[in-house]
């Protein structure tokens, strides 16, 4: 009994020049492609745990990665507008343009989740009521509020 095992080619795996593979990488995900997704458009395709030890050791890489990572959120507002304003389509009536509307939803709600999980502070739901914390001495006040009724009688 023997068992299918996939056989590799023979021969050295492809050399991928990082120098070559980042401002494509980034520019899909500046797009709004995944990491992932964006490798996998590469031919040879980089392995995501290559890109992830890439990034980890490439300081520069990482800012580079990290702005691509919110012009993505941006791209993803703009399918959201994009999204919203399509118009049915003409033949749809009924039970079909009922799901045709519950897709479109889902659509925008994945990418108004994605938008506001990669820039919180721009497209996130959460508002920031914060209050600058002083600390009021209430026997200073008093003493204060003492000295301007000596001065005043």
């Amino acid at each position: 009994m023997s068992t299918a095992i996939a056989k590799r080619s023979a021969g050295r795996p492809p050399v991928i020049d990082p120098a070559e593979v980042w401002p494509l990488v980034l520019g899909y995900i500046a797009s709004g492609d995944a990491l992932a997704t964006a490798l996998q458009r590469l031919d040879p395709a980089p392995s995501y745990s290559w890109a992830k030890v890439q990034l980890r050791e490439n300081p520069d890489l990482q800012a580079a990665y990290r702005a691509a990572i919110e012009d993505r959120a941006d791209a993803l507002a703009d399918d959201i507008i994009a999204l919203a304003d399509s118009e049915p389509p003409a033949h749809l009536e009924g039970p079909a343009l009922s799901a045709w509307v519950q897709q479109l939803k889902l659509r925008v709600h994945a990418r108004e989740w994605t938008a506001a999980k990669l820039r919180p502070r721009v497209y996130g739901e959460k508002l920031d009521v914060s209050v600058q914390h002083t600390q009021i001495s209430v026997l200073a006040a008093l003493e204060r509020a003492e000295q301007r009724v000596l001065t005043s009688a």
